[in-house]
């Protein structure tokens, strides 16, 4: 079965996006490059299409993988790590316009986004700040958040101990 849906999500993707734009993808998702037969694959042409992507760029093309790979009916996630760090323009480009692109999509109930960020570094003035209250307010997106504290010394004391055992 796991053969059978790589061929379904390698034409699905290759059918959606055309093999170019796939092959200037592998830069950024490696294991795509087992979906791309030796016939599609040219790391030339993906090289210079990769170099010439603007960050507008890259996110559409990320955004049509994402709901390309949605038509499979699916489950999916995407989990971003340290979105403290994240620009302005970043933020923007991935919690605006992915999600709202996949919002609009009638299987948006098999994505799911985690964003993972540093809350004591994140303040109201962050643009992190203004997005996720964005995502509270959306009448489309379900927003859940979850904090976690800080391990205490006696937990980290208790995990290097278990390692060095």
């Amino acid at each position: 079965q796991d053969s059978e849906y790589s061929q379904l999500a390698a034409k699905t993707l290759s059918d959606s996006l055309g093999a170019a734009r796939l092959c200037a993808l592998v830069e950024y998702l490696p294991s795509i490059r087992d979906l791309i037969t030796e016939a599609e694959f040219d790391a030339t042409q993906a090289n210079s299409i990769e170099s010439n992507l603007s960050h507008w760029k890259l996110v559409s093309l990320l955004t049509c993988f994402i709901n390309a790979l949605l038509k499979l009916d699916r489950p999916m996630i995407l989990i971003l790590d340290d979105l403290q760090w994240a620009e302005a323009l970043a933020i923007e480009l991935v919690l605006g316009e992915i999600l709202e692109s996949i919002e609009k999509q009638n299987n948006a109930h098999l994505f799911l986004f985690i964003g993972l960020y540093r809350d004591d570094e994140v303040s109201i003035y962050h643009p992190l700040f203004a997005k996720i209250n964005c995502l509270h307010e959306s009448s489309n997106i379900n927003t859940t958040d979850i904090q976690l504290s800080a391990f205490s010394k006696n937990d980290l004391v208790n995990m290097i101990s278990n390692e060095l055992k």
